[in-house]
């Protein structure tokens, strides 16, 4: 059964009754909301919706009258997803744009992979348009599709709601699929809880958990899969958030262990922190639930000051990296520099000590500030320190292609040192903005050439700040947003909000994770 909504077509108590039919499945297909709107205006124009191409035709657009409609339409849509999830109902999500708006082979798969999501086994092989079907406009952009698409969009910005304009609606509500049925006889493996991570018990009824996904695995739900339940009759959400970027790794495994986990537990669900669009469709494709939540955020600003006292012994530099002495860190890209201040962690590892003893004798003009400072044996830099050291360099190195998101990032922005980086993968540009970070090739003399052309700007300390702090603000406000639909969701609307607060710097606070356990237990 499907349902097109328009408004008043379905009253929420028809929905109810609609709703307990065995073996029902919901699956929402949203579109982004402003080009909806304008679709509708040139339907009502022409009073067909699908068999004219409008391209041509391009209506004023009413800013006003749209968001009228959309804030009416968003709150339709929550009263039929509140009724969904009361029916306990299977649910879960179509994208138009990037769903179904493709070709034949992508779209098939985006379907199928919906439906297996839910537990259905689709039994055809291909999905294509009815031949009467007519596109209705071929613009990919919606400010071309009406006249004062420039101006509109401009009107949207300055009321900060751009964004939610071209955002489609339900966006961060996790899907329901079909449960997993666990049945496990052995006892739960504690020695997990000696795993180190980045945890966090926000919350412990309900039981709402912040923990680390290290090496594709959730120690947290290994440890869960039990003939009983880990936290009794208690609801819970367990948010993961990755020390690695997910884009290249296999997510069936960890995907595999989250179901067996929520089937021994059940009411308890996790939720993965994504950083970056391919990571959301690869949870997306195994029915992991995500919501984008870069650890970035949770970078305690107030420790990384502008105004730092510059470090009396450490000379002033063109470029400063923080980074570990690994090789994927890529100091090499470096070589081109005149002086550049490297910082990093105690080099005990062998690997690491290798890569020390390789630089030193390659990089002869490079400061190498922790074994500088503590004449000659490795000395470790505590946070007001490290900042006194970046008051000594003015621009810093990002030179790694594929980690996490690399906090050092983050740590120099809100610093005020403008940020040379290449191209990579991990989330750490989610904090970028074009005059604060300039990314190059990954080429020394890409990286000289950047460093030179970032100095140039001529920024000042407290402008860099003021820019990345920003773009921080503005993307916790939208985790938050996320992270509160989606235990609202599972828990319902009387769950504890999450705040920012004590999330801050939980990304760096390596605890075992019987720590958070012990508390919540």
């Amino acid at each position: 059964m499907t349902c097109k909504i328009f408004a008043k077509q379905i009253s929420i108590s028809n929905l109810q009754i609609l709703l307990r039919r065995p073996n029902l499945s919901v699956i929402y297909l949203t579109r982004n909301r402003i080009d909806r709107y304008i679709s509708d205006i040139k339907g009502s124009i022409t009073k067909r919706y699908v068999q004219d191409d409008t391209t041509q035709l391009r209506p004023r657009l009413d800013v006003t009258k749209f968001l009228s409609k959309a804030f009416q339409q968003d709150r339709e849509l929550d009263e039929m997803h509140r009724a969904v999830v009361e029916s306990g109902v299977r649910f879960s999500h179509l994208r138009y744009e990037m769903d179904l708006d493709q070709d034949d082979i992508l779209r098939t798969a985006r379907v199928t992979e919906t439906l297996r999501a839910l537990g259905h086994v689709p039994t055809f092989k291909t999905i294509g348009t009815e031949n009467w079907i007519v596109k209705q406009d071929q613009n990919p952009d919606w400010r071309a599709k009406v006249e004062n698409g420039f101006e509109a969009a401009a009107a949207l910005a300055g009321l900060g709601v751009l964004e939610y304009a071209e955002d489609r609606p339900l966006a961060d509500l996790p899907p329901r699929p079909t449960a997993v049925s666990a049945e496990v006889k052995t006892p739960r493996n504690d020695s997990l809880l000696d795993e180190g991570g980045y945890n966090l018990a926000f919350a412990s009824d309900p039981v709402i958990t912040f923990t680390a996904i290290q090496y594709g695995r959730s120690f947290l739900a290994e440890w869960m899969v039990g003939p009983q339940s880990a936290f009794g009759a208690r609801k819970g959400v367990h948010f993961l958030k990755p020390t690695w970027t997910m884009e290249t790794t296999d997510l069936k495994p960890l995907a595999a262990t989250l179901r067996q986990a929520e089937a021994c537990n059940p009411d308890h669900h996790f939720v993965a922190m994504h950083v970056s669009d391919l990571e959301a469709r690869k949870y997306r494709e195994v029915g992991i639930t995500s919501v984008s939540g870069n650890p970035n955020l949770f970078t305690d600003e107030r420790h990384f000051a502008t105004d730092a006292e510059p470090h009396p012994d450490v000379p002033m530099s063109d470029a400063l990296y923080v980074a570990r002495l690994a090789p994927w860190k890529n100091h090499h890209l470096a070589s081109g520099l005149t002086a550049p201040l490297f910082v990093y962690g105690d080099p005990r590892e062998d690997t690491e000590a290798r890569q020390f003893d390789a630089l030193r004798s390659s990089f002869a003009q490079a400061g190498f500030v922790n074994h500088s400072l503590g004449r000659g044996s490795y000395h470790y830099l505590g946070r007001q320190e490290l900042a006194s050291v970046m008051s000594r360099a003015r621009v810093s190195l990002a030179l790694s292609q594929e980690e996490g998101v690399m906090r050092a990032a983050s740590e120099c922005l809100l610093a005020g040192l403008p940020m040379v980086s290449v191209p990579s993968i991990g989330g750490r540009d989610l904090i970028f903005t074009t005059d604060t970070a300039l990314i190059v090739d990954a080429t020394p003399e890409a990286v000289r050439n950047g460093v030179a052309a970032m100095r140039a700007r001529n920024l000042t300390r407290e402008e860099v700040r003021r820019a990345t702090l920003a773009r921080v603000l503005e993307e916790r406000g939208k985790f938050l947003a996320a992270a509160n639909r989606t235990v609202a969701a599972f828990l319902g609307p009387m769950a504890p909000r999450i705040t920012i607060e004590p999330l801050i710097d939980f990304s760096i606070r390596y605890v075992p994770l019987r720590n958070i356990i012990e508390t919540l237990v």
